[in-house]
């Protein structure tokens, strides 16, 4: 059987990345030249993918770049995003201190406070600090691996990411104030910052009085344009040999669309289920096996939400033919008007679940609205007030 050419549910690499060349080109150009970054994109457009597709790209330069980056979202705690940010920077590649188990103490005299070392089979070590560690221990290592970075800067480019950077205060209200004093005080040094959740970003960075506000060039990825992602399915399903009958492509945007994620997924499925070309009725199927993989997962969200959120829901994926905030569409969710069909929107939008797009509300995942819409049968008296 063919190898699937697809990919969905992670961040894409290689021939995987579609699309996003003058996303690519100027994130790529403003990391070597020292020009920081807020890199905006909505959950599952390919942030993290355009943030590793540039990386790949600098990393052919010679001397590569010396980039220290972070998952802000994934550090549990303040302690382990020092211990990321610390292991990042003893891993830059062609540093002064050469990664090898008798140069840690060498990389350790660069920051003022020391980390726990322990080493893994292989003699690579793992850095850590100690739960209890203060805020200002944590700025003065921080502050220690910029200087750090600020050093290479001086024979290549040199970066720090901070990815999903909406959840930085979680660790400490302080940090953005000290990553804008640090960005200011080290300006050879580029500072990315990525975020998927647009108004806490704002909130951090794009806002007039926010903490870094005025320090960096916006990037706002949206969707990958029909023509483009529709070639690169088509590519890619030709190049495996399961090839898209004419005009199938564009259904599987029609249907999954405009998330690039969704896109893959529904290609993904229709590749398995295809026979030696992928045709209509092999995305039919694959947008049923989407739906069936999660549909105990739909099922529980759709019970947590109040009987107007669900209503809302039902209406927004079945298609309701009055605008969203209308008198009608308020009467048909059985709500009692504009402002309760706004409360239960927002609702809905906070936990990513609608979502606003070319100036319509919409179910924000298919597969989860192609799973509502028979729930409409579930739901007989929808619009019946109760």
């Amino acid at each position: 059987m063919a190898s699937n050419p697809f990919h969905y549910g992670t961040p894409v690499e290689g021939d995987q990345f579609a699309g996003r060349e003058l996303e690519l080109e100027a994130l790529v150009s403003r990391m070597r030249n020292r020009v920081h970054v807020v890199l905006l994109s909505p959950r599952r457009y390919g942030k993290t993918s355009l943030l590793l597709r540039a990386e790949a790209q600098l990393a052919t330069a010679d001397p590569p770049p010396a980039i220290v980056k972070a998952n802000v979202l994934r550090a549990r705690d303040l302690p382990t995003l020092v211990a990321q940010l610390t292991a990042g920077a003893y891993r830059i590649p062609g540093a002064r201190w050469h990664r090898a188990r008798q140069a840690v103490p060498e990389f350790l005299r660069r920051l003022r406070l020391r980390p726990t070392v322990a080493f893994d089979d292989d003699g690579k070590p793992t850095f850590s600090f100690a739960a209890d560690i203060a805020g200002p221990d944590a700025e003065q290592v921080i502050a220690d691996l910029y200087g750090l970075l600020d050093e290479e800067a001086g024979r290549r480019p040199a970066v720090l990411i901070l990815d999903e950077f909406q959840a930085i205060t979680s660790h400490g209200s302080h940090l953005p104030g000290l990553l804008k004093a640090l960005a200011d005080a080290h300006p050879r040094v580029t500072l990315v910052v990525a975020g998927s959740k647009r108004h806490l970003m704002e909130r951090l960075v794009t806002s007039e009085g926010a903490p870094l506000y005025g320090m960096a060039q916006k990037l706002a990825l949206g969707p990958i344009p029909d023509d483009v992602m529709g070639a690169f399915l088509e590519r890619r399903a030709r190049g495996a040999g399961r090839p898209f009958t004419a005009g199938t492509a564009g259904r599987v945007l029609d249907l999954a669309g405009p998330v690039p994620n969704d896109i893959q997924h529904l290609a993904y499925e229709a590749f398995e289920v295809a026979g030696r070309r992928i045709d209509d009725d092999a995305v039919t199927r694959g947008l049923a096996l989407a739906v069936a993989h999660e549909a105990s997962s739909y099922a529980e969200v759709f019970a947590a939400r109040p009987p107007g959120q669900r209503r809302v829901l039902v209406a927004l994926a079945v298609g309701s033919p009055h605008p969203a905030y209308s008198a009608g569409f308020a009467r048909s969710v059985g709500l009692a008007g504009s402002n309760s069909v706004k409360k239960a929107v927002d609702a809905l939008a906070a936990d990513e679940l609608v979502a606003e797009r070319d100036g319509r509300l919409s179910v924000a995942d298919p597969f989860f609205a192609a799973w509502l819409r028979p729930a409409a049968s579930l739901e007989p008296d929808i619009g019946a007030g109760r």
